[in-house]
């Protein structure tokens, strides 16, 4: 009997960590290389659509989420300076009916500590404190070169060989650029800023619908807040367009506190609850956003390949970054484990399937950003096809996006 295919990932965030789990159970040997020194609390909330929750639901980890998510009962999108509602979808029990998956809101730490449970449990060989510098292809498969003791020490070099080495190492992948992918298309700063917090729920105002996901849209900003842990938590992130200037290659989940000056000067005009509700956020994190062409290609000889954020990062205005970092795994999984130890062909077919849906979901992305941020006469256009949008027509415009499942999934772009 043939040995199993041997996966190497770099990166344990949750592409990565998806990634593990979904090869693992595909019968696959994983080991993952984690730069960190420990996978701990950082983060804040994430959004989960039916794309996602399905795929874990497949992958055994759903029912160990569940006791740490929320499913929000709808999304309320109003104008943050007048406060009007402009429009509701409903969620809920509806969007499992419909999509066949629950939508769930819960903190990342949470979810990163249930697939790291799976993944365990699994026999995912996961090594912290390991950065990945590089690799060399080889006649029969690829060596990774790390170093234990994380990004900048000088500790133990180890080389590991392997089948296939996946790179789910982020939106600066160094592994990406050592693809020929990265030199001609590095990130660049898209204008905008995006601004999270956490705020006790026993303290958030009684009317701000904490059992719902709510959009708030104002000219050059909108605010997104919904509950966390049971509603202990109300998570709150802001985007503003922003004169950034700052060290670009910071990490952003583990940045210090940042002066909110600028944060409330954006939102100085917006209805007193959006206000109120961000004036009792105890500390800010500020970070820029990215944007970066999808890469053209994803694999190497049939030996490296991009997952998540190095192959295609997105803007967040549509939540689909974990979402697809998540279908991407699935999708390799789906390729490697019926291959028959044909890495290339698998990798072709990984491609094939997934390049096209990563740049539909970019492109609406970057669209939904500037729609909402749309001020005058725009702004009052998209308030009023908002307005006249029926629960069916808003929950048709997402069945593109949160339907999506193997592969299978219409090809359209995003309309307010």
């Amino acid at each position: 009997m043939s040995e199993p295919l041997h996966v190497i990932i770099s990166g344990a965030g949750v592409g990565g960590l998806a990634a593990a789990l979904g090869l693992a159970r595909a019968g696959l040997r994983v080991t993952v290389l984690e730069r960190a020194p420990i996978l701990d609390e950082v983060g804040a909330g994430i959004q989960l659509s039916p794309n996602a929750t399905r795929i874990l639901r497949a992958f055994g980890a759903l029912d160990a989420c569940l006791p740490h998510a929320l499913a929000p009962e709808g999304l309320r999108v109003r104008g943050g300076r007048s406060g009007a509602l402009l429009m509701r979808m409903p969620l809920g029990a509806l969007a499992d009916a419909r999509w066949g998956a629950p939508h769930l809101v819960l903190h990342r730490a949470d979810l990163q500590r249930v697939l790291l449970a799976s993944c365990r449990a699994a026999g995912v060989d996961l090594r912290t404190d390991c950065e990945t510098l590089g690799f060399a292809i080889l006649p029969d498969g690829v060596e990774a070169g790390a170093r234990m003791g994380g990004a900048g020490s000088r500790g133990d070099h180890v080389r590991l060989r392997g089948d296939l080495l996946v790179a789910a190492d982020g939106l600066r992948s160094p592994l990406r650029e050592r693809l020929g992918l990265g030199l001609s298309d590095r990130p660049i700063y898209s204008g905008r800023t995006a601004w999270r917090a956490l705020v006790p729920g026993a303290k958030a105002p009684a009317d701000a619908l904490l059992t719902e996901t709510n959009l708030w849209l104002g000219p050059r900003a909108h605010l997104v807040h919904y509950p966390l842990r049971g509603g202990d938590l109300v998570n709150m992130v802001a985007v503003i367009e922003d004169d950034w200037r700052d060290d670009e290659r910071a990490d952003p989940w583990r940045a210090g506190e940042t002066d909110p000056r600028a944060l409330h000067a954006a939102l100085s005009g917006w209805r007193r609850l959006a206000r109120d509700l961000v004036a009792l956020a105890p500390s800010w994190r500020r970070w820029p956003l990215f944007e970066r062409a999808p890469a053209p290609r994803w694999s190497l000889d049939g030996r490296v390949v991009l997952l998540g954020d190095s192959a295609h990062p997105i803007l967040p205005f549509l939540a689909q970054g974990s979402a697809l970092a998540i279908e991407d795994a699935a999708a390799l999984a789906r390729a490697l484990g019926g291959c028959g130890g044909d890495v290339a062909a698998a990798l072709r077919a990984y491609e094939a399937e997934r390049l096209p849906r990563a740049s539909d979901v970019a492109v609406a992305s970057r669209r939904q950003g500037a729609i909402y941020h749309m001020s005058g006469p725009f702004a009052l256009a998209r308030d009023m096809v908002m307005r006249g949008l029926s629960s069916e027509a808003m929950m048709s415009r997402m069945d593109w996006i949160y339907g999506y499942a193997d592969g299978q999934g219409r090809r359209r772009c995003l309309l307010p």
